[in-house]
């Protein structure tokens, strides 16, 4: 069953390459060309080999006709044990040509525009005898059964080694898919390309596997062709088929060789452009690295903005020397290479608009300093530690835990607060408010503030909190508290401890605080009555 496919891969093939317009076996390959741009031609071929090419109508005999004709004498020529070829030139009224008798018979008869530009009538005639003194040769050899014989044996000896190598290859494959199961080995521990809980190796066994096979299904086919072409030139009769799989398979690696060769120079100059663009990515590399790392000091950049620029200018040295390089790339002027570069540009047109506009508000906020990584910041309604400020996104990082990532294009229209920047070396100023009504002394208030500050963890004794009334209203003063905290991400637990002392100190004092707005003075001052945590409930012994 196995060996079946492949003859019919291979019959497959042959059949394709029948109907490939090639050039014929012995024709000159500028007689092809110049027969091609004829408006009117007719080739004669017989047992797969070409004998000559008609041009001309003569009368009204097109050269299809006249090619028929032909053919029906090469087959009435009879067998004999030598042959004699004569070029005779004829001349009928306006026709000018010659004939070429075999054995004084008349078998194929040529006009002078038959002749292909680059070559006189006899010159073509001589060609079009040699051809024909070989074709007659293998007719003759067709009916020796010792010919017969020696093609058959040659062929199962074709057969024998073809159906080895088939067997060589599948038997290969075999072993060389085994080996890539055994290369992710179990009993390691650790799966090779393991990342985290992601396994790679699975998916890169599928990928290689479908590689190997294809590579297996390229080989056999063209095991197939040459064996094909092989038992095909053993016969007489199919010798010109096997000659065109030769010559097409021979011309296919000549191309592929020169075109190789003609490539050369273009792909070193290609390897020039791109080593040119690695020196210099190392040379920006290294001077900006010694800027980020401050061994090398600059007025235009800091660490940040030299990280950024650095990744800029690699990107663009990259980018133009992929445009310089361009043009030396193989294939770049054909039309498939084309399309594909028209098709890349029109995704890259398509989906760029985000993404520039994601780029630049990343460069903007490096190169305008608002905030770098670390530092305690407020970004319109968010407010945490920076941990990351991307080339898309910028991630934040809250009191909660949680991480926001605001996308940079937002950053260009929102208006950040950065409270680490200017927080050395006094710290960062926290504020809260309280208002108290006017029959309360207001050296009793600042000094009530300022005693729940000094109560309060986190607050630095220097510089001193320190208290201002801010508004007079109607019915009471505002007053605003300020203290200064060595860490910005301890605002929120700060603020929340002071006012847990605020509001105990006007407690203690029997002093009311004025929020939320009243209309009228209480009979008795709103302070909270002392309150005292219930006892916890102890458990029996050994009650876990």
């Amino acid at each position: 069953m196995v060996v079946s496919r492949f003859l019919f891969f291979g019959f497959l093939l042959f059949g394709i390459q029948l109907t490939l317009a090639q050039t014929p076996e012995g024709q000159p390959a500028e007689d092809h060309v110049n027969a091609l741009a004829e408006a009117e031609y007719e080739d004669v071929e017989i047992w797969g080999a070409h004998l000559l090419t008609l041009r001309s109508q003569y009368r009204h005999l097109t050269p299809k006709v006249r090619a028929n004709n032909i053919l029906e004498k090469l087959h009435s020529i009879p067998v004999a044990p030598d042959y004699r070829f004569d070029y005779s030139p004829v001349v009928e009224g306006e026709y000018k040509g010659a004939w070429i008798l075999v054995n004084d018979l008349r078998i194929i008869g040529l006009l002078d525009e038959d002749a292909p530009p680059n070559m006189t009538l006899e010159q073509y005639g001589a060609s079009i005898i040699e051809r024909l003194s070989a074709w007659l040769e293998r007719r003759d050899a067709q009916q020796r059964p010792k010919v017969f014989l020696f093609g058959l044996l040659h062929s199962a000896l074709a057969t024998v080694i073809f159906g080895v190598m088939i067997f060589g290859i599948v038997r290969g494959r075999e072993k060389v898919l085994l080996w890539l199961e055994n290369a992710n080995n179990p009993k390691q521990g650790v799966s090779i390309l393991q990342f985290g809980n992601l396994y790679l190796m699975p998916y890169l066994m599928m990928l290689l596997s479908g590689i190997v096979r294809l590579l297996m299904l390229l080989m056999i086919g063209l095991l197939c062709y040459l064996w094909l072409a092989y038992v095909m030139r053993q016969f007489p009769y199919t010798i010109g088929y096997g000659q065109r799989l030769t010559d097409y398979i021979v011309r296919l690696v000549a191309d592929i060789g020169l075109g190789i060769l003609h490539s050369i120079p273009d792909l070193i100059m290609v390897a020039i452009i791109f080593w040119l663009a690695k020196v210099v990515s190392g040379i920006v590399h290294n001077i900006f690295s010694r800027i980020e790392k401050g061994r090398l000091r600059s007025h235009l950049f800091d660490a940040e903005t030299a990280k950024a620029t650095r990744r800029v200018i690699v990107v663009l040295v990259w980018l133009f020397s992929v445009v310089v390089a361009y043009p030396y790339i193989p294939g770049s002027d054909t039309e498939a290479f084309k399309g594909v570069s028209v098709f890349l540009g029109l995704i890259v047109s398509l989906g760029s608009a985000g993404i520039v506009s994601q780029l630049l508000g990343g460069l903007i906020v490096v190169y305008s300093r608002a905030f770098q990584p670390g530092e305690y910041v407020r970004i319109g309604e968010y407010e945490g530690t920076v941990t990351a400020v991307g080339v898309l996104s910028t991630k934040v990082k809250t009191v909660k835990k949680e991480e926001i990532t605001i996308p940079n294009a937002v950053l260009l229209n929102a208006t950040s607060t950065n409270y680490t920047r200017l927080s050395k070396p006094d710290g960062v100023i926290v504020s809260t408010s309280v208002t108290i009504g006017y029959d309360t002394p207001w050296p009793q208030v600042h000094h009530l503030l300022l005693s729940a500050a000094e109560k309060t963890t986190g607050v630095r004794e220097a510089p001193e909190p320190q208290v201002r009334q801010t508004a007079l209203s109607d019915w009471y003063v505002e007053y605003r508290l300020l203290v200064h905290i060595d860490e910005p991400e301890l605002k929120v637990a700060v603020l929340s401890e002071l006012h847990q002392n605020i509001q105990d100190a006007f407690a203690e004092a029997d002093l009311q605080i004025m929020s939320p707005h009243f209309m009228a003075q209480p009979e008795k001052p709103l302070v909270p009555a002392p309150w005292t945590p219930p006892a916890v409930k102890k458990k029996p012994e050994g009650e876990l």
